[in-house]
């Protein structure tokens, strides 16, 4: 199915900005993902999105403030896992509530580098956008939890050989518990 923007209304003057910039189906259609609740509003986040690299690229380095930050979440579902790994390692520290679906969504996908960069920046995150995060959405956190222990068990168990080794579960862990605490 193909993807319909859903953006929490402060983001909308951003999201239509950007959706200008981007064609829509620059190499392929983009394709739902997941709906979440921030701070009690719909997000709708693809699952990939088909942009060429470069596009993207130019689109981030001409984009400021909302735009650029969104530009870059949407990175975070591009094709390409080093556009991924990329994107988000500009959104590490972000602490609008918005980034956050992007982020943690990353946690229950296979690419390691992209998991192990944000499991070391869990514990230096402002914990509340997490954590409301974590308590608006429980569904979504338990199937990102499903997707990172069936990544873990498909793909890294020996380099992990337990479950609470590997970097997507300690990271859930540690927003779970954030959640849990606030």
């Amino acid at each position: 199915m193909t993807y319909r923007p859903m953006f929490p209304a402060v983001l909308w003057p951003a999201a239509s900005t950007l959706l200008l910039a981007l064609p829509d189906a620059e190499l392929a259609p983009s394709t739902d993902g997941f709906t979440v609740l921030v701070q009690g509003e719909q997000l709708s986040v693809p699952y990939r999105v088909y942009y060429a690299p470069q596009n993207l690229q130019s689109v981030i380095a001409r984009s400021s403030g909302d735009t650029r930050t969104l530009a870059l979440c949407l990175g975070t579902r591009h094709w390409n896992g080093y556009v991924r790994e990329d994107c988000l390692r500009q959104l590490i520290g972000n602490d609008r509530p918005w980034v956050v679906p992007f982020v943690v969504q990353l946690l229950g996908e296979y690419v390691i580098e992209i998991v192990e960069a944000i499991a070391a920046a869990v514990s230096d995150a402002d914990p509340d956008p997490l954590s409301a995060f974590a308590r608006e959405n429980p569904d979504f956190m338990a199937t990102t939890r499903r997707r990172a222990t069936s990544y873990w068990d498909c793909y890294y168990r020996r380099r992990f050989p337990t479950l609470q080794s590997y970097p997507a579960f300690v990271a859930l862990e540690a927003i779970e518990r954030m959640s849990r605490a606030s």
